[in-house]
């Protein structure tokens, strides 16, 4: 927020500490399915709160986006099935597998939401696409943007979490989105009391949640 942008000079810190979580294995090696192309396969699409550029090293705390889509080459359908963020389960990788919002497995890497997920559903998962914010934009500006019924108007962060002159707007009705709006509508989800400053009341109306 712009009154706050001189923070670290009106401020002193008394004391800090930190914590390092360390992921078990790197991500490339965490997959190998051999299964043949007429098997049914899944695959776990996932969306990570990162917004660097790279995915490969990108440090993410949390998995907000979870996906298992099933395709049987038999019928040629797919069945998905959405996994709400605050699912309360036991985390894989976690000590003596304590219960937690299955979002926080994120925070150690995709094996430990692989694992938990399987341990939740008993569904095996053969392959993953894992993309974070910067992908998304990507991605939607790839395709040339997309359009979209918009429920409400709305304003967010970007996909650097910055607000002020960086603010998205996004008006209620069919759109054409691109990737920064589109993004920014898949991250809203609640009113932006503190983001009042940038957005005004006309992007503060409407119901809405995750």
């Amino acid at each position: 927020l712009e009154e706050y942008e001189t923070l670290e000079e009106d401020t002193k810190i008394i004391v800090s500490t930190s914590k390092e979580e360390v992921k078990e294995e790197e991500e490339e090696e965490l997959l190998g399915s051999s299964k043949d192309v007429t098997e049914p396969f899944t695959v776990l699409l996932l969306g990570v709160d990162s917004k660097a550029e790279g995915i490969a090293n990108a440090k993410s705390f949390n998995g907000d986006a979870m996906i298992l889509v099933t395709f049987n080459p038999d019928t040629l359908t797919a069945t998905m099935l959405s996994i709400p963020r605050d699912t309360y389960v036991p985390i894989a990788c976690f000590s003596g597998k304590v219960e937690n919002k299955i979002t926080h497995a994120a925070s150690r890497g995709t094996k430990c939401v692989v694992n938990t997920i399987q341990d939740f559903t008993g569904i095996k998962i053969d392959y993953y696409v894992k993309i974070n914010f910067a992908g998304i934009v990507d991605l939607v500006d790839a395709l040339g943007g997309i359009d979209v019924e918009v429920p409400y108007a709305f304003c967010e962060q970007n996909s650097k979490r910055k607000w002020g002159k960086y603010t998205v707007y996004v008006e209620k009705g069919k759109q054409h989105l691109n990737g920064e709006q589109a993004l920014a509508l898949a991250r809203n989800r609640k009113k932006n009391t503190k983001g009042m400053k940038a957005c005004g009341t006309k992007y503060n109306q409407g119901t809405r949640n995750d």
